[in-house]
């Protein structure tokens, strides 16, 4: 079984032992529904479920959740700091749709099989997705879109780049 972090519990929030959550997954509509389950990791790395009674959306990169069996703030203090993990589904995704997870560690190439470097880390601005490279000790960003990324093969772990002028 794959886990994937979906998020942090920042805080609590409230008195009626909800917790305000940074929010780490493209999916968090889906993994923040009612009646699903979360897992956090307790102090001897074993897994212990947090089943969703409520949440919603707080703004871009927060959700307020409140779950099952934590009724106080008391209660919910607890679970502060403690990131958020959810079981791997490829059955969520659609066409062309990857977890960052998957990407993170491709190798990428040119249009001509030139390597450029690896991914390291996936980034959320406001604009777009990009994913941080590193080639020879240099770091650079390239746009997650259909004009930049030509292919991305999981399995082949590779990743080729339409590389423009400029771009590293």
């Amino acid at each position: 079984m794959e886990l994937l972090t979906v998020g942090k519990i920042a805080q609590t929030f409230g008195i009626k032992g909800e917790v305000k959550v940074y929010v780490t997954s493209s999916f968090s509509s889906i993994r923040f529904r009612k009646g699903n389950t979360l897992l956090i990791k307790d102090d001897l790395n074993n897994n212990v479920s947090l089943e969703i009674e409520n949440a919603y959306r707080k703004d871009a990169n927060f959700y307020i959740v409140k779950f099952k069996d934590f009724d106080d703030a008391n209660q919910s203090e607890e679970l502060k700091s403690k990131e958020l993990f959810a079981i791997k589904d490829n059955n969520i995704l659609k066409e062309n749709e990857y977890f960052y997870s998957d990407l993170i560690g491709l190798n990428c190439f040119d249009e001509n099989n030139n390597p450029i470097g690896k991914v390291v880390k996936i980034e959320e601005f406001p604009a777009q997705i990009t994913l941080r490279i590193s080639f020879n000790n240099k770091e650079y960003f390239v746009p997650f879109n259909d004009f930049f990324v030509k292919e991305v093969s999981i399995k082949n772990k590779t990743l080729i780049i339409h590389l423009i002028p400029g771009l590293i």
